[in-house]
């Protein structure tokens, strides 16, 4: 066989060179496209910044405000409201918040109703825009939320506390509007005191039986299945609020479905 000479020996080292260039090229291209395919964000509601999908779980907080919370009140419930948006709600998670006053009808909706966007955690920079995912989640998460603390407050009591009127809004209006196989919780901010009417815990303690049986009850009927529910007790009657009380309370979240997981009281 011939040998080559020195001009064709270099160019096939150059073919060679440009031929290993391409194909690594042509794979860092593939390795690029694939990454971003498989990691690439899920497209969101612009509105309500959920997943087109769902929701991926649901953390409803309901704030009892018939009674005018003192000042230490006050502020555990801005901590607590600030500990739930910054750090305990998932990213693709929905957040719902009612506030209940005299008259339930007026408080049927949630005052905010969103979806936490995430603000850019465990994303790479390559597939995602960090600045403005975090900026979003300030503004359009965070925020609108915070905004909330004088709405979930009152100066004055109210006359009734409707309470199991409002946990039947929150029912309909939040639980289920969206059915979903995620988590689901019920932050419930209150004395735990119904008075109403028709019935007041303030004048005589029912057993769950007799409240079960009784034509209110049945009106009132709500379903939480498998809801978890964390309770915060506000002690504006402690002569009213015994054991016996959160007996009734858990017996009826119960026959609800649900499940209360934590009993917390407030301070002040």
């Amino acid at each position: 066989m011939a040998r080559l000479s020195r001009r064709e020996r270099a160019k096939r080292r150059r073919e060679f060179l440009y031929g290993t260039l391409i194909l690594i090229l042509i794979a860092m291209i593939a390795t690029f496209l694939f990454y971003q395919f498989t990691h690439r964000s899920e497209g969101f509601d612009p509105d309500t910044l959920c997943p087109v999908t769902g929701p991926k779980g649901h953390y409803v907080l309901l704030v009892d405000k018939t009674d005018p919370m003192t000042f230490t009140q006050k502020t555990a419930l801005e901590t607590l409201l600030k500990d739930l948006v910054e750090r305990k709600i998932p990213e693709g998670y929905l957040i719902s918040v009612f506030v209940m006053g005299e008259d339930y009808k007026e408080a049927s909706k949630p005052l905010v109703e969103i979806c936490n966007p995430g603000k850019g955690d465990g994303k790479s920079e390559l597939t995602a825009n960090l600045k403005q995912l975090k900026r979003q989640y300030n503004k359009k998460f965070i925020t609108p939320l915070m905004q909330q603390m004088q709405a979930m407050v009152s100066s004055q009591s109210a006359k009734y506390s409707p309470i199991f009127e409002m946990l039947q809004m929150v029912s309909l209006q939040s639980f289920q509007r969206f059915p979903l196989e995620g988590e689901r919780h019920l932050l419930l901010v209150s004395d735990l005191l119904h008075n109403t009417p028709e019935l007041s815990l303030y004048k005589k303690l029912p057993s769950v039986e007799d409240f079960e049986s009784s034509d209110y009850a049945r009106r009132t009927f709500i379903e939480l299945k498998d809801v978890q529910v964390d309770l915060y007790l506000l002690f504006n009657s402690p002569q009213f609020q015994t054991d016996s009380l959160m007996d009734f309370w858990e017996a009826y979240f119960e026959k609800t479905g649900a499940k209360i997981s934590s009993i917390t009281p407030m301070p002040g």
